[in-house]
């Protein structure tokens, strides 16, 4: 097997069609690989996401693995023979445009997936509730200017913990992966001055789960639904048993986490 790299990448969704290769527009993956390719001088360079995100939609901890062949390293060699990964990370984030960014780069042997290896994601959805629009927030926060009653959602969202069938959170056009999900945690938060924030960790999630669960609790928030509509919806199962889909531009990958062994990004800031 070709020795491999995990990257930790950060990228501002707005002006990507999503994270997964397409023909004809811009995505993170698209963008990514071609960087890979030009820095290592080779021939294209796959690379494999841990979660697809979708148009719009942000990520602050999105986590990939690239093969790389021994003679592609030399450009990220140390004056001493050994790999330079902060270089790395450096010289991709010299070719790619500012709206995404390599945070950190560690060697893994091959029992490592990016994907397949992760236990839990976490994502966080980012509400702007007040009555003037923002001028800084416009691109990562869901703009709500009617009064939203925070502690009944903060309430409900709790309903969503455990092992469900999330069918009813889950878009019609999606693909046939299972809908059950087992939800580690939930919680919404008020950070002040309107701004909310509703976090939740799963196994997995099925296509715009999140973000149909924040267009519900939203209308509970806003009394068009009733406190129990969120856990109904878990039993009903049925797509018109939940609430609309809230926009993409408040949603954002915060995290992944993988088993211990991997010890991944551990020493990714200053450490050694």
């Amino acid at each position: 097997m070709s020795p491999r790299i995990a990257l930790k990448i950060e990228y501002l969704g707005k002006k990507f069609c999503g994270s997964q290769s397409q023909n004809g527009v811009r995505t993170v993956q698209t963008d990514l690989e071609n960087a890979l390719t030009t820095y290592l001088r080779s021939k294209p360079t796959k690379v494999i996401f841990a979660g697809r995100t979708d148009t719009g939609v942000h990520a602050k901890g999105q986590v990939v693995h690239f093969d790389y062949l021994d003679e592609e390293i030399e450009t990220f060699r140390d004056d001493i023979g050994n790999l330079d990964l902060f270089k790395l990370c450096q010289g991709l984030n010299g070719i790619l445009k500012e709206d995404v960014s390599i945070i950190a780069a560690q060697g893994v042997d091959d029992t490592f997936h990016a994907r397949f290896s992760a236990y839990e994601r976490t994502y966080v959805y980012k509400i702007l509730n007040r009555r003037q629009r923002s001028a800084l927030y416009s691109d990562t926060h869901y703009f709500v200017p009617q009064a939203l009653d925070w502690q009944k959602m903060a309430h409900v969202v709790q309903y969503l913990v455990g092992n469900h069938d999330f069918l009813a959170f889950k878009s019609t056009n999606s693909d046939t992966v299972t809908s059950i999900c087992q939800v580690n945690e939930t919680k919404l938060l008020n950070l002040g001055e309107g701004e909310l924030e509703f976090w939740i960790s799963a196994n997995h999630f099925v296509y715009n789960m999140v973000r149909i669960i924040v267009g519900t609790i939203v209308e509970i928030g806003l009394n068009k639904r009733s406190s129990t509509s969120l856990a109904e919806a878990l039993t009903k199962l049925k797509r018109d048993a939940a609430g609309p889909t809230a926009p993409a531009w408040g949603l954002c990958l915060h995290s992944i986490q993988y088993p211990k062994q991997f010890e991944l990004f551990e020493k990714e800031l200053f450490g050694e």
